[in-house]
């Protein structure tokens, strides 16, 4: 008995031992970012696996779409299963925040630590007093200029403006190129005006400010650039690398644009090599230059089993090694402010020097969770005023109270969130002209060619069968052929007014919100009618041919047989035709969003497209399913009505 203990306390102790001994499986810690380009990002997991091989980094390389990474990252959150570090833009943090689904790191990254970076991107990564980001790269937008043509670069808007006016000679060499482009650029762009006049867009109270003289300033100092030619009208369409590639091609004399520029334009083969100077972008006299602010950094997911496993990783990407390996071999702009003057980087890219005075003037765009939602908005009319579309006036009122709806809507309950929630006001108002002149429209146009089909006449039958062609083709085929007739200057629409003589010029059909509804309408109006075609057609074939014949015996004319006869006899199918257009038309979500996405400045946006918007853009799931079933008992509601104006008093006897 005494030796069987001995040995099996001897066994155990020698299992302890073996399993203290043997090597612990590495955790796995998976971040995603775009493709790698030049290894960069392999280089620092390398290094890093070397001074600690316990702990595996799998960098995943994910879509170029900024707005795609960031939806894999939210699917990775709800899904329960995490991506473990969270390689985020800087527009993310707060919602990523807010959301819960971020770790605070101010155990580890301290206030000591965080002076050694730029004082801007740090600023970026804190939310309610917390922070959850800590800066890998930075970004900054900056003025571009020939520095071969221009003695002295500008500094204000008006030093600017006499610089245009003297030395600028478009078509050939316009004054600037800029991103002009519907999309996250333009409020880059549009940001760095508005502060540079003085102006906000939330204060630091968290009120909307927008609609304000200094943002009137603004506007109209960047609708001024088109209208006076200083700027092409292409740039509506640029983005980066279409501003790069005018600029480059000698096409300007100034360009706003990212730090990754200055390497493409001083390569060897660059025709602007060493002719190229940065200065902070322009501002408003007796104000300062502001940069906007770009740039990525790391977080930790909430959930992580080991988060200072994950945090020994960040504390690797953003040090001093790891920055020069992203910078040399990505041409990443580093954060950490010591690293603008090191030697080896002022080596190869000596402008250094003068973009730390840029960066370290830059300001984070509106620090909210519901920011992607407030950049939809100063997208929309911004661009909006750059085409002409709207007036500068008009667009801050718009943006201002949309913007105040999104901010004060996430504070109350969804009943009272309606009542404020402009954008909501907005798009009913689409939906209701929308619908309210497409099914009438469509049910006299049905009516008469349903009339018209039912007389003998030669080829009756192939009539029949091409009025059904449209409601037989798939309405996003549809969509996208409307779309190209109504082009400018392609479209075969344009093209025949043009001819015929009944336009000067080629109209912006979808460019504009009056052309933009009558295109939607008549799209649907040509898709549509065939089905109330249908369905009239056999309520006219269900009127016995006795009774035709007996009113006419007793004398009534074509309008007495179908007022007193056809239309009476007709009411069942013509409720059941309105209930169905009035449901699909105040629905309408597939022709819309092919032929204009809403656009342009929400003019097109029906109510379905905003629900859609509110659940999968803005992720409020539980906003959008409240309206979703409001939207369905008004339209119970609806249907009901119409039943009841199109019942006879016989019928319901």
């Amino acid at each position: 008995m005494n030796f069987r203990y001995r040995f099996f306390a001897f066994l155990s102790i020698f299992l302890v031992v073996l399993l203290l001994r043997a090597p612990s499986k590495a955790e796995v810690l998976r971040m995603i970012g775009p493709e790698d380009v030049g290894g960069a990002w392999a280089e620092v997991i390398k290094r890093f696996h070397e001074r600690h091989p316990l702990i595996r980094v799998n960098y995943i390389s994910g879509p170029w779409s900024t707005d795609e990474r960031q939806n894999m990252y939210i699917r990775s959150f709800l899904s329960g299963d995490p991506v473990e570090l969270v390689y985020m833009d800087v527009t993310w943090t707060a919602k990523f925040a807010a959301g819960g689904w971020l770790l605070p790191l101010d155990e580890w990254f301290t206030p000591e630590m965080q002076q050694e970076f730029l004082s801007g991107a740090v600023k970026a990564g804190y939310y309610e007093g917390r922070i959850y980001r800590v800066p890998v790269r930075a970004d900054v937008g900056m003025l571009y200029y020939r520095r071969d043509l221009i003695p002295k670069p500008p500094r204000t808007w008006g030093e600017f403006e006499r610089i245009c006016q003297r030395y600028s000679r478009p078509p050939d060499v316009y004054c600037i190129v800029f991103q002009g482009m519907q999309y996250e650029g333009l409020v880059c762009d549009f940001l760095e005006y508005l502060w540079g006049a003085g102006g906000e867009v939330i204060d630091p109270k968290g009120r909307v400010v927008l609609d304000s003289p200094q943002g009137l300033e603004a506007l109209k100092f960047m609708r001024k650039l088109i209208e006076r030619g200083w700027a092409p009208k292409a740039v509506l369409s640029f983005q980066e690398q279409h501003s790069l590639s005018a600029f480059s091609q000698g096409k300007a004399l100034f360009m706003r644009n990212w730090p990754y520029a200055w390497t493409i334009l001083n390569r060897q083969d660059s025709p602007l090599r060493g002719k190229v100077g940065i200065v902070p972008f322009i501002h408003k006299e007796g104000h300062e230059s502001v940069g906007t602010l770009g740039g990525w950094g790391l977080g930790i997911a909430r959930g992580v089993k080991e988060p200072e496993r994950a945090w020994k990783f960040i504390e690797f990407a953003t040090s001093t090694e790891a920055q020069k390996i992203l910078h040399f071999r990505r041409g990443a702009v580093p954060s950490r402010k010591a690293l603008f003057f090191d030697p080896d980087i002022l080596k190869v890219s000596p402008h250094y020097r003068d973009l730390y005075e840029i960066v370290m003037r830059a300001r984070a765009r509106p620090v909210h969770p519901d920011y992607p939602r407030i950049s939809d908005t100063l997208q929309k009319h911004v661009s909006a005023v750059l085409a002409g579309v709207e007036g500068p006036e008009e667009a801050l009122k718009i943006m201002a109270r949309s913007i105040e709806g999104t901010l004060r809507g996430r504070e109350e309950g969804y009943l009272k969130r309606i009542a404020i929630d402009y954008d909501l006001r907005r798009t009913l108002l689409n939906t209701v002209l929308f619908t309210s002149i497409s099914v009438p429209l469509e049910f006299i146009l049905g009516l008469l060619i349903a009339l018209l089909l039912t007389a003998q006449f030669r080829g009756r039958s192939f009539v029949r069968l091409a009025v059904l062609i449209p409601w037989a083709l798939p309405t996003a085929v549809m969509a996208m052929s409307w779309q190209w007739m109504f082009n400018n200057p392609f479209g075969v629409l344009n093209d025949l007014l043009v001819r015929v003589g009944l336009a000067e010029r080629p109209f912006d059909w979808l460019s504009s919100p009056s052309g933009a509804m009558f295109a939607a309408i008549f799209a649907d109006l040509w898709k549509t009618t065939p089905f109330v075609v249908i369905i009239l057609l056999a309520g006219l074939h269900s009127i016995p041919q006795e009774l035709k014949e007996s009113i006419s015996i007793d004398g009534a004319g074509p309008l007495r047989r179908f007022f007193h006869l056809t239309f009476p006899l007709l009411l069942p199918f013509v409720r059941v035709a309105l209930i169905f257009r009035i449901i699909h038309a105040a629905g309408i979500f597939d022709l819309i969003w092919v032929l204009t996405k809403g656009g342009p400045a929400d003019s097109t946006r029906a109510l379905c497209i905003y629900i859609y918007e509110v659940a999968f853009r803005y992720d409020e799931l539980g906003y959008a399913i409240f309206l979703t079933v409001l939207f369905l008992l008004a339209l119970i509601g609806m249907s009901f009505l119409i039943v009841r104006l199109t019942t006879l008093g016989y019928e319901r006897t």
